[in-house]
């Protein structure tokens, strides 16, 4: 083979391999967590019953969506301020009297990157044994993220809260 044919021969393989990588390249680059936390106009929060439950337990999932096609955000820690309310609007207070507790208020979890087909979530946990004590029609809560955003979530109809307190975990991959 003559000089001239082993450098396009040469030029050929690393176009080929450029061609190669630069998807590999691109892809870990698109799949990096967010640095920008979430805002209110990032998500769609909604509430429904977990059927999986464990055994003595009642939970219900917060789900945090993404809002729009391009959402590229973080979420870390757990929702704040966290209320039950009846009415469709945000109350000053909380008409349940229903403590709040995180269930590991000493972790550190790790950021949840959101973004379109990937979501976070978040469960409030109470036992399944304790008295129907308030039933809600909205939950009202500070997105977990520094300097939180609030909204206000519908209660799944005809769900009632149990005990005078529950359990609120840290976010996690949905």
């Amino acid at each position: 083979m003559n000089s001239k044919h082993r450098t396009v021969a040469g030029l050929g393989a690393a176009a080929l391999f450029a061609a190669t990588a630069l998807p590999l390249v691109a892809g870990t680059a698109s799949a990096n967590p967010s640095d920008q936390p979430c805002d209110v106009s990032d998500l769609t929060v909604s509430v429904t019953q977990d059927p999986y439950s464990s055994a003595g337990q009642q939970a219900f999932v917060l789900h945090y969506t993404a809002a729009g096609d391009h959402t590229n955000c973080k979420l870390q820690g757990a929702p704040t301020a966290v209320t039950f309310t009846k009415g469709s609007g945000h109350s000053e207070g909380d008409d349940s009297g229903i403590t709040v507790v995180l269930d590991d208020p000493n972790g550190s979890p790790a950021p949840v990157n959101v973004q379109p087909g990937k979501g976070a979530e978040s469960r409030i946990l109470m036992s399944s044994q304790a008295p129907v004590s308030f039933q809600p029609d909205v939950v009202n809560l500070n997105l977990p993220v520094d300097g939180g955003h609030t909204v206000t979530v519908p209660w799944p109809a005809g769900e009632a809260l149990r005990g005078s307190s529950v359990e609120l975990t840290s976010v996690s991959p949905a």
